[in-house]
Formats: C-alpha cells, sequence, structure tokens
C-alpha cells in the first residue's frame, strides 16, 4: 500500500480520477480528504510499480509542468508579461517536442521526463508514505533544473524572434515607402539569382539600379548585398521566384517582407516562360 498525500482535496481527486481511469483493475485508488490510499489486487509487481511510476510522471508533467514553468519565468528570469511568458512557453513545448534541434545546446538537455520518473521511482523504494509537498520540494531538484535550462535557451530565442520581427517590421516600412522601379520581378534560382523585368529581360546589374544600401544605414540596417535587399530597392509591385529551395530561410523571410506582393513557383515553371534559357 502507498499513501500519497496531496496539497488539496482537488488536487487529491484530480489524481485519484487519473489513477482510477489508468488502472482499472491492477490498483485501488482510496479518497480521503486530501490523501490517497493506493492498494494493488494481486501485490506490488515490478512491472506494476513501474507503470505506477510512469503514470505518475505522465500526471506530474501534464498537470503541474506548466505553473512551474511560469514561476520559473517569474521568478528567475523576471518575464512577468503573460504574451511574452506565451510566446516563451510556446518555444519550450516546441524544444521539447523535439521540433528545436537547431538550437545551440538543445542536443545536451537531459530528458525532462526521466528525471521525473527517477525521482518518483526514489520515493517508492524508500517510503511508502510522502506528500506531494516534499516530492516537489527535496525531490525535483534535477528536473527543475532541466526545466529551467531549458526555458533560457527559449529565452534565447524569443530574443532572437524578436529582434528578426523587428528588423522584418523595418524592410516592410522602407519597401511601402519606395516609389516600384519595376511592377514585375521575375527571380530565377540557378547557380545565383537571375533577375528579370516584367518584359523578360534581364536586370544585369541590379545592384546599380539604385544607389540603395548605403540608404539602409539610415533606417538601422547594416548589410551586404543579398536577393533580399536588391528586391527591396527594385520595389516590384509584384514579384515571381521560381526555386526548388522553398524551405531555404531565405524565402521566409522574402515571404514575410513582401507579404503579398511575392509569389512561389518550382523552378520547371521558369523553363515554360523561357526564363532558364535566356541570357
Amino acid at each position: 500500500m502507498i499513501l500519497m498525500t496531496l496539497n488539496t482535496r482537488h488536487e487529491a481527486v484530480s489524481l485519484h480520477n487519473y489513477l482510477t481511469q489508468r488502472f482499472t483493475h491492477s490498483i485501488e485508488s482510496t479518497l480521503n480528504e486530501n490523501t490517497l490510499e493506493i492498494s494493488f489486487a494481486g501485490g506490488m509487481t515490478e512491472q506494476l510499480k513501474d507503470a505506477l511510476t510512469d503514470a505518475l510522471a505522465d500526471y506530474m508533467i501534464e498537470f503541474y509542468e506548466e505553473q512551474w514553468l511560469i514561476h520559473i519565468l517569474k521568478h528567475t528570469f523576471y518575464f512577468t508579461d503573460e504574451g511574452d511568458q506565451e510566446d516563451i512557453l510556446n518555444i519550450v513545448r516546441a524544444i521539447f517536442d523535439g521540433e528545436k534541434q537547431e538550437l545551440p545546446k538543445v542536443d545536451t538537455l537531459p530528458s525532462r521526463y526521466q528525471m521525473m520518473r527517477e525521482a518518483i521511482r526514489g520515493l517508492f523504494l524508500e517510503h511508502s508514505s510522502f506528500s506531494f509537498q516534499s516530492l516537489e520540494t527535496f525531490r525535483l531538484n534535477d528536473y527543475f533544473e532541466c526545466l529551467t535550462e531549458t526555458v533560457e535557451l527559449a529565452i534565447d530565442e524569443f530574443k532572437l524572434q524578436q529582434e528578426y520581427g523587428a528588423f522584418v517590421d523595418k524592410l516592410r516600412r522602407i519597401v511601402k515607402a519606395y516609389r516600384p522601379l519595376h511592377h514585375t520581378i521575375y527571380a530565377v534560382d540557378k547557380d545565383s539569382y537571375v533577375l528579370y523585368d516584367e518584359h523578360y529581360r534581364i536586370i544585369d546589374d541590379p545592384g546599380a539600379v539604385r544607389s540603395f544600401y548605403p540608404l539602409l544605414k539610415q533606417w538601422g540596417i547594416e548589410a551586404e548585398p543579398s536577393l533580399l535587399l536588391t528586391l527591396i530597392g527594385l520595389a516590384p509591385v509584384n514579384i515571381y521566384i521560381f526555386t526548388d529551395r522553398i524551405e531555404d530561410s531565405m524565402m521566409y523571410t522574402l515571404q514575410k517582407v513582401f507579404e503579398e506582393r511575392v509569389h512561389f513557383f518550382p523552378i520547371k515553371e521558369a523553363e515554360k516562360l523561357g526564363l532558364l534559357f535566356t541570357g
């Protein structure tokens, strides 16, 4: 038999219902105010102990992890704005789901699930009676350290995203402020991008079309010539990009800056316009 004391009766009822649904026959959970008494129909086997450990780890992460993360954001990193908190939590969730493998140090993060599991398993080995408060206070230090490291990585990514957003916003305002030099630009991804005007004529030296790059400094932007900045300098009404590298980060930024002005097509579509063989 195992006795678990929760902080409130509401928490005890929640865990009781969770365990009852997960273990329909092998364990019996009895509720007494804020305490759960867990007994085992066929004895406490190692297999059942592992299953209960997994269940409690899942429960703790599902029902408590987010409030712990918010506490870390507020009291360790001093993020009190709820909008910022939610943006950072979204990045944390993406890290947990394995969607942010490109972030530095993310591959060095330990498994927070395994740390939670080990803490609960350790209690089962040493005690048959324990409180949620003791688990949280004395057993979850490694788990909380893992959460803190993950939050720190997420904050770094959040700040980069803010800087990127400010950069894109500046570029959008530049595009809207400039008079278009061409109504339509076709950009074809060959060894490097080749630009064509609305009459399918190659723009031989787009960098010389406008003394544009020095003007960027007035907007607080330091950058070397690129497809993105060249297109901003030309400020076309419509941009048609022919490329098979649609997942490239440059395409993402072009979409963000030019919004409905830019359209993407596979490189083979350029052949239908004769653009692959021009010049």
